[in-house]
């Protein structure tokens, strides 16, 4: 006991001692009983999945899609607008007025769009020059996509190419023809006088049906007529109906009078892909360079108008009309 009275300190380190041995050797009987107090049952595998149910995924599909709104409920009123659920309805300030976006009635804010029109396009309404950009890279501004309402996201989507098409200016050339004499009943002189598309003069005697070397008309008849000279004497008037091939136009030509047939051409500019300028004579096709793969044709020149015309689809013809830009 003397001992223990001197030596209390070692007497408990001593028992916590046996304690810790003790606890240990219980802890280890235990770990070594785990596996057969956590063994589990077996089970037979089982590989097959069930088929899907593909109309009730389709349902939540088309659910998570859908826009669900609340509707303001007024009494024996019809609500003005439904309210988005967990989104906040979008308002904008403009002049001291606050404008719901959300509301059809409300003040356009980026005119001539709607509201409705730039939310569903998600366009940056709070920009003032948002109509004047091209978000989707196709050339055709954010208000030229609203007025052909073509989507503005989508550069597949956009105005007609015609819209780029402006016409510039009316040229002219002149092919001039006299009909000069009648050596027969049959045969007929006629000689092109010099012009700034053909500056050599040319003479060609032919017949009903034949066409000229120059390949710019043939005589289809002719009909004889007398007429008065500005001298007030009687002379032979007869006159020559020729073709024009250029254009397939029909023209009179009046024995000893010369008979002038325009070739008109049009000047055009294209502003897409850094802008063309092109001539286009009447009555002859041309492609646009974005676009190689429709025809049009130019059908009337004046002006201030052009005329032209393409098929979207074989045996529907279309006809625009092209005017100088604004």
């Amino acid at each position: 006991m003397d001992w223990l009275k001197n030596n209390w300190d070692k007497a408990i380190l001593i028992a916590v001692g046996i304690v810790t041995i003790a606890l240990s050797v219980l802890y280890g009987l235990k770990a070594q009983a785990y596996p057969d107090t956590f063994q589990m049952d077996g089970v037979n595998p089982n590989n097959e999945i069930p088929p899907t149910d593909s109309a009730r995924v389709e349902s939540a599909r088309k659910f998570l899609d859908s826009e669900i709104k609340w509707v303001l409920p007024i009494k024996g009123k019809e609500a003005p607008k439904p309210l988005p659920l967990f989104v906040s309805i979008p308002i904008v300030e403009i002049g001291g007025s606050l404008i719901d976006m959300n509301d059809p009635n409300a003040k356009a804010i980026r005119p001539p769009a709607t509201n409705k029109w730039l939310l569903d396009n998600r366009l940056d309404y709070l920009d003032a020059g948002i109509m004047q950009q091209d978000i989707d890279g196709d050339e055709f501004s954010n208000e030229e996509e609203w007025e052909a309402k073509s989507d503005p996201r989508d550069p597949s989507s956009h105005p007609p190419y015609t819209d780029k098409l402006h016409l510039l200016s009316r040229k002219q050339q002149s092919y001039v023809l006299l009909f000069q004499t009648m050596p027969d009943d049959t045969r007929f002189q006629i000689r092109r006088i010099p012009s700034a598309a053909h500056p050599q003069p040319e003479n060609f005697m032919m017949t009903a049906g034949e066409t000229s070397t120059d390949n710019q008309f043939r005589v289809e008849s002719v009909e004889k007529k007398e007429g008065k000279s500005e001298l007030g004497i009687t002379v032979d008037r007869s006159e020559l109906t020729i073709t024009y091939l250029p254009t397939g136009e029909t023209f009179k030509l009046v024995r000893g009078l010369e008979t002038t047939i325009p070739t008109y051409f049009g000047e055009f500019e294209f502003e897409l892909g850094g802008g063309t300028k092109f001539f286009v004579k009447k009555g002859d096709p041309f492609v646009l360079p974005v676009d190689p793969d429709t025809k049009y044709k130019l059908v009337d020149i004046q002006e201030q108008e052009a005329e032209i015309s393409y098929e979207p689809e074989p045996g529907k013809e279309v006809t625009l009309k092209i005017t100088p830009k604004n």
